[in-house]
């Protein structure tokens, strides 16, 4: 394996753990603006959901560059000069690393939010109170949705991969490298 493919497999999985993180930010963002908008105060709200908008903009980008644009990134700091040898001995291909890296992320997933969601259920059901009432309701939805993303994950590996991988090929037969 050469040192820009070792980049750009650490690039790549250092994009799939920021979007695993922007998945907490949509469900606070949410929750922030419905007690901005309960407090009345319309500026707040206002500057609140543009801040929060660009925030999830970078996050967007970022994201984006970092599973599509690997070459560029490893350009633009250059990340593979100054090796004294450019081939790292690793006997597995960037899909495989990809593959596997795509099975932790989702089991991290899965092992973050089944705990969280068990308890909010839990005190729900101690509660007895409509699902209406109980401030805690949509977490137990996003934990739930979290759940459900963490399982797809590490049962389509291969597909997510293999997207990836795609779109890495696709730029390199267009001869773009951006």
């Amino acid at each position: 394996m050469t040192i820009k493919t070792f980049w750009t497999i650490v690039i790549k999985i250092f994009g799939m753990l920021l979007a695993l993180g922007a998945l907490t930010i949509i469900p606070q963002w949410f929750s922030t603006m419905y007690y901005a908008y309960e407090s009345g105060d319309i500026e707040s709200l206002i500057i609140l959901n543009l801040i929060l908008l660009v925030v999830l903009v970078i996050y967007y980008f970022v994201i984006r560059i970092c599973l599509f644009k690997t070459s560029w990134i490893i350009g633009k700091l250059k990340l593979d000069n100054n090796f004294e040898n450019q081939h790292i001995e690793l006997d597995s291909q960037s899909f495989t690393i990809i593959s596997i890296a795509t099975i932790v992320i989702g089991g991290i997933m899965l092992i973050e939010s089944i705990p969280t969601l068990v308890k909010d259920v839990f005190v729900f059901f101690q509660e007895r109170s409509p699902p209406k009432d109980y401030s805690n309701a949509r977490w137990i939805l996003f934990n739930f949705i979290k759940i459900i993303i963490g399982y797809l994950l590490m049962t389509n590996s291969k597909q997510i991969a293999k997207f990836i991988e795609s779109k890495k090929s696709d730029r390199e037969d267009k001869g773009t490298t951006k």
